[in-house]
């Protein structure tokens, strides 16, 4: 059982490391946070987050990054934060967005999720073997696109997400569901995320997917779909 302050200081380098795309210093985090202990104590804790699966250290760099463990544990507490404090700060577009889906108004309602969260949204009436999508635009802009081999992956998920969302569908409860890189039903490329659940719209179960990198904003995302 990790101990709260290790929690914390592991949470922080995942959220600073999601908003900056840089890997993550103890000196860093001394400058930003207030955790009770000096440079020296926060690397220690660093590397212990390390030696346990949470965080890897990138090559000739003095900070940390997130590993698919880590990005599960921060994924994780946004999921309980969120149950915690379900509509408790809705905004004024989530109403919105699940007055569009009661309407079934699935472009409008797709194309306001991507552009809120700078995913590819997907939603599934597998009942009437509908499928709708929107974002893969705003997906591709929001990626850290490395090399060919990363970008043929995400194309090859995109052709393939329909075919694979029945089963997709058939894994995840009411959710939000958050599935990491290749742990995802309905991707297989180790660049992506996807945020997901099972909703009642008029009175029809309506599968919906967020698909985006990896360094998505989880707290944003899991909290549209509580409010959902």
């Amino acid at each position: 059982m990790m101990n709260d302050r290790s929690a914390n200081i592991l949470e922080a380098v995942i959220q600073e490391f999601i908003d900056s795309g840089e890997p993550v210093s103890s000196g860093y985090l001394y400058d930003r946070y207030q955790f009770g202990i000096k440079p020296a104590m926060i690397r220690l804790e660093l590397d212990a987050l390390e030696e346990q699966g949470f965080l890897e250290q990138p090559h000739h760099s003095a900070g940390r990054v997130p590993t698919d463990t880590g990005y599960e544990f921060f994924a994780a507490r946004m999921l309980t934060n969120a149950a915690q404090a379900h509509r408790a700060h809705s905004t004024r577009s989530e109403p919105t967005l699940r007055e569009l889906l009661d309407e079934q108004a699935w472009p409008d309602a797709l194309a306001r999720l991507s552009s809120e969260l700078g995913l590819l949204g997907v939603a599934a009436d597998l009942a009437h073997d509908m499928i709708y999508k929107a974002g893969l635009e705003q997906l591709i802009n929001n990626l850290d696109w490395h090399d060919h081999a990363g970008i043929r992956s995400v194309i090859h998920d995109f052709e393939g997400v329909d075919e694979r969302l029945p089963r997709a569908a058939e894994k995840m409860g009411a959710g939000p569901n958050v599935f990491i890189g290749k742990k995802s039903p309905v991707t297989k490329s180790e660049n992506l995320s996807v945020v997901c659940g099972n909703f009642d719209v008029g009175g029809a179960t309506i599968s919906i997917f967020a698909i985006g990198p990896k360094r998505m904003d989880y707290k944003k995302t899991i909290r549209i779909f509580k409010n959902l």
